[in-house]
């Protein structure tokens, strides 16, 4: 008889426990829309790290573009472009300094460093809601293979 109640009472909590969470999980569910990403070959940019605190420059590791970062300030290369959700940030190939100083998207894909980044309205890229890709543009990606076909132009 005690063990009877005893379920009794636990499939009653479950009932009223799955009577409340059905209805908010279809309320929240329907209202989740997913990032667009823009087109080409995209790397979704997160745990950025802020490198001076008054400054508006954040670092983000891009391991899987690290061949095409650029090396030298004078002969920047890099097809990488950054996007803040569906929108191109830049100017790309931007000195260090201005994207740390003036921000507004500017961003560079720099050796070592990974993708320097301002946002649009040089808030934290980590709290503010959007999402930052790095993408590689179609006609960098050779149709048969996926991979990547990009030649530095020669100076």
């Amino acid at each position: 008889m005690i063990a009877s109640r005893q379920t009794l009472r636990a499939i009653v909590a479950a009932s009223v426990i799955y009577a409340i969470y059905i209805p908010i999980a279809l309320w929240t569910g329907s209202r989740y829309v997913a990032p667009i990403a823009p087109p080409g070959a995209v790397l979704r940019l997160s745990f950025c790290h802020k490198l001076v605190p008054d400054g508006f420059l954040y670092t983000c590791k891009a391991h899987m573009l690290r061949d095409l970062e650029d090396t030298v300030p004078t002969a920047q290369h890099s097809p990488v472009l950054v996007y803040e959700n569906d929108r191109p940030l830049g100017p790309g190939h931007s000195p260090h300094h201005e994207i740390e100083k003036i921000g507004l998207g500017r961003y560079s894909h720099w050796k070592d460093l990974g993708i320097l980044l301002s946002t649009s309205d040089n808030s934290d890229p980590n709290v503010n809601g959007r999402a930052y890709w790095a993408v590689l543009p179609r006609a960098m990606i050779a149709e048969e293979t996926g991979s990547i076909s990009y030649r530095i132009p020669q100076q």
